[in-house]
């Protein structure tokens, strides 16, 4: 006796395989914008400010780094922020490694450690304000992806980096530029928060711990979720063997941190080739922590991580090996 076709089984293959092709489709192609030409500000969270002083670093100069040295896997070198002159300037003064206007100043500078290539960017602003995000072609929504340099034209930005990567996923606090986009709690994981208040001090927070509606209340500029913390307080939050989900031990990374409110440090540090392994969690700690940074947090790495100043990618982004400047859905940016 033929035992009956099994059409039933056929079928359920058949739309289980749809439906994981439409959720898949949906998380990572699938375009949908929620709120276009998001590109309001919420400058009054300013207006009550007192201004402050221009921030002056205090560290010790060291030796000047030599970038032909030759590299050594172990960390050879301490990383100390450059001893500020009056950085702002009325005129704009712009170099290959330095920019300056009356409210912004910018210094570029390459690190090798690791056996990886790490670009830092030092920051003085006046004003927290002056720390701005873009979503990609000016849209908050899931899937709008556009590439770090062509936001960077768009927005006239003299400096930026990719932010959170918000918009392949649907929950994660999103406060951006003062405006609040999104409340909703990213539920698959504990992440920790961000949040560059008005005043320029950072606040790490979570959703255990605050909402997204208070955080605006009490002055939050921008917020970012992604994570985790590097550094609270001066002391390193992550060991050795701390990862985010699905990364690398060694990998490409993106960075923020703080000396001091209105002074900040960004790093992207190349990895995925021979000339650039890539660092660990604990590394980017250890290196922004020497440098002088008091608070630290990981935004998106990997095939993500981009620096681009004066119109220039100064980094080396890469996904497979090849350089490639992979599109993202947001950007920090200074100008």
């Amino acid at each position: 006796m033929k035992k009956p076709f099994p059409i039933g089984a056929i079928i359920f293959g058949l739309l289980l395989c749809a439906w994981t092709t439409y959720v898949m489709l949906d998380v990572f192609v699938i375009v949908r914008p929620m709120q276009t030409n998001a590109t309001e500000m919420n400058l009054s969270m300013f207006a009550s400010l007192t201004p402050s002083p221009t921030p002056i670093p205090t560290a010790t100069p060291v030796p000047v780094h030599d970038p032909d040295a030759t590299p050594t896997p172990e960390v050879t070198s301490t990383p100390t922020p450059t001893p500020t002159p009056s950085h702002f300037s009325e005129e704009v003064i712009a170099t290959e490694n330095f920019y300056s206007n009356d409210h912004l100043a910018i210094e570029i500078s390459e690190y090798r450690e690791h056996n990886t290539q790490i670009h830092v960017a030092e920051v003085w602003v006046t004003s927290a304000q002056y720390i701005y995000t873009a979503f990609a072609k000016d849209t908050f929504g899931r899937n709008v992806y556009e590439t770090p340099s062509e936001m960077c034209k768009a927005k006239d930005a003299i400096f930026a980096v990719n932010g959170d990567n918000y918009g392949s996923r649907e929950g994660g606090y999103v406060i951006r530029n003062g405006i609040l986009y999104r409340a909703n709690k990213y539920e698959q994981t504990s992440r920790d928060v961000l949040c560059i208040m008005a005043d320029g001090d950072f606040v790490f927070t979570s959703y255990y711990m605050a909402n997204a509606e208070n955080l605006l209340n009490i002055g939050t500029w921008q917020a970012f979720t992604f994570g985790p913390v590097l550094v609270d307080n001066g002391e390193i939050k992550v060991d050795v063997n701390s990862e985010v989900d699905l990364c690398f031990v060694t990998n490409p990374r993106t960075a923020i941190g703080m000396i001091e409110p209105l002074h900040y440090v960004f790093v992207v540090a190349d990895g995925r080739t021979e000339k650039s392994y890539g660092l660990s969690l604990y590394q980017v700690a250890d290196f922004m922590k020497r440098y002088g940074c008091k608070k630290v947090y990981n935004l998106d790495g990997g095939g993500s991580s981009t620096m681009v100043f004066q119109g220039r990618v100064i980094n080396f982004p890469t996904s497979y090996g090849s350089y490639y400047e992979r599109e993202v859905t947001d950007i920090v940016y200074l100008r």
